[in-house]
């Protein structure tokens, strides 16, 4: 039977990519961790690890274990902070799947409050893309998910979506960015370059900035991309372009990025919550409600 010190120390090389990296996070020999690793694979009767021109790369069998054993793992931390809150049995463990800016602009606002009403909650917060949360809802891996879906069409009959409302969208600029009198107009940015999300990875976010703008008469020019908001910030500090961001990502605070409103009432983005549609739990319907008592600012 495996065991969870054997995720541990698996995860801890497929990450390094370095046996003696990985060894030094155990305080432990290099060759120990060695045969650890090597039993690991003689239990799961794969090789984890291709060890071929001196280079250690990850099998396709390591690719499938990473992820599963990250999940194992998480669990076995949740059950670990549970258990010694036994003598109040429905003390519960609330899964939360949010996008970044919800982490650092909505989640903020919401939860400090919403766990002193309920402290019988144990909420554990995953940052992940829209359409990993609706997998992840369905599959049942988490309870709730904070997301930009205005609806679910892949299967929608397993999830359920609630608007939040409409968020407005700001553009952040670099310093030196010419200081502005008033609410920008989204045309003044017509001939800018942009940078944002590639569509296969936000798909409602790229759509969304491409009508805003489109509605404003230009088609955006979008001259680099980037996978997070950070990301993003830091590219626009580095001056290789504007932003068109949510109002909650003006939160971060990135040295050389300052934020402009627009002008336009409709340059806006959808924010909404998902749930199991046939068995959410109690902590989400709960917390639900209480992210739709705070209804985004436009």
């Amino acid at each position: 039977m495996v065991e969870l010190r054997q995720l541990r120390y698996f995860l801890a090389v497929a990450e390094e990519l370095s046996v003696t990296a990985a060894a030094r996070r155990f305080h432990m020999a290099q060759p120990a961790l060695s045969q650890a690793i090597t039993k690991l694979e003689r239990q799961l009767g794969a090789a984890l690890f291709d060890r071929a021109g001196g280079r250690l790369r990850l099998t396709a069998a390591g690719r499938l274990l990473m992820p599963e054993a990250r999940a194992l793992l998480e669990r076995a931390r949740e059950i670990t902070d549970l258990v010694p809150h036994a003598q109040s049995p429905e003390r519960t463990v609330l899964r939360i799947g949010s996008i970044a800016s919800a982490v650092s602009g909505l989640l903020p606002r919401v939860l400090p409050a919403f766990l002193a009403r309920h402290p019988w909650v144990l909420p554990r917060v995953y940052e992940m893309g829209q359409r990993r949360q609706v997998e992840a809802v369905r599959a049942g891996d988490i309870d709730i998910g904070v997301c930009r879906l205005p609806r679910v069409t892949d299967d929608g009959a397993a999830v359920r979506v609630l608007p939040l409302g409409d968020e407005r969208l700001c553009c952040a600029v670099p310093e030196g960015h010419p200081p502005a009198a008033g609410p920008v107009p989204l045309r003044t940015l017509a001939d800018r370059d942009l940078i944002g999300f590639p569509r296969s990875l936000a798909p409602v976010a790229y759509d969304t900035i491409v009508a805003v703008c489109m509605r404003a008469g230009f088609s955006p020019r979008f001259s680099q991309e980037a996978h997070n908001d950070q990301a993003i910030l830091g590219l626009v500090a580095c001056g290789l372009g504007l932003a068109l961001v949510p109002d909650m990502t003006t939160r971060v605070a990135v040295r050389g990025v300052s934020y402009l409103p627009l002008a336009e009432p409709y340059a806006v983005t959808p924010l909404s919550v998902i749930v199991h549609a046939a068995s959410p739990p109690e902590p989400a319907l709960l917390l639900r409600d209480a992210l739709h008592a705070v209804r985004p600012s436009r």
